[in-house]
């Protein structure tokens, strides 16, 4: 018994066995909520709803009735009831937040009123830069690195920024802006993993340093 202490010692002593490495506070007996072993900063967790936003643009609208409303300090102003609708559902109560009008400025509803900007806004009052991300921010904080690895092709390789937040984004489920038109609408759609027969994915997140 003395010889079999002896040499777990020894190979202690040479590195041949190691203590496991720690896992966050969050971890449980299955995959989700442990640390990343490529990066240790960074915490990832299964089980997530991935779907995208975009903005439309108005003239990719054609046809169809049109639709007055009020537009917070500009007045009345008429638009594709359609690419409102888009913007913003009145029924579901969300939508993609922001639109690009034909006359080259976006409109935009929350705290129910339509607002007039010069860029496509995210819950900070900031740009929307494409690639970012809408979370819950109780699971993410903001201006967290994020990846969804396991997202066919390159998408699995990119990296967002949790910079936004959404009326119908809570707990695990990220929301990922694509851009603008068609083109973005499109490419939204690589990102939606939330039904049964494409399943939930993998997220991994590292919070910003001042988190």
């Amino acid at each position: 018994m003395r010889a079999i202490y002896s040499a777990l010692f020894l190979a202690a002593c040479i590195g041949l066995v190691r203590t496991p490495s720690p896992v966050s506070a969050a971890s449980s007996t299955s995959r989700g909520s442990i640390l990343n072993v490529a990066d240790a900063t960074s915490d990832c967790s299964d089980g997530w709803r991935i779907t995208g936003y975009y903005t439309p643009i108005e003239s990719d609208f054609t046809g169809g009735q049109m639709r007055e409303v009020e537009i917070s300090g500009v007045g009345k102003e008429t638009f594709n009831a359609d690419f409102l609708k888009t913007v913003f559902d009145d029924n579901e109560g969300f939508g993609e937040g922001w639109g690009k009008t034909r006359f080259g400025w976006y409109i935009g509803e929350y705290r129910g009123r339509w607002h007039k900007a010069d860029a496509p806004l995210d819950a900070n009052d900031k740009p929307l830069e494409p690639d970012t991300v809408a979370v819950d921010n109780h699971v993410i904080p903001t201006g967290s690195t994020v990846s969804i690895p396991d997202l066919p092709g390159d998408l699995g390789k990119l990296e967002f920024k949790s910079n936004d937040v959404g009326v119908s984004v809570h707990g695990k489920h990220i929301d990922v802006y694509t851009g603008e038109g068609r083109d973005a609408r499109r490419r939204m759609y690589r990102f939606t993993y939330e039904e049964e027969d494409k399943g939930l994915q993998r997220v991994c997140f590292s919070p910003a340093a001042n988190h």
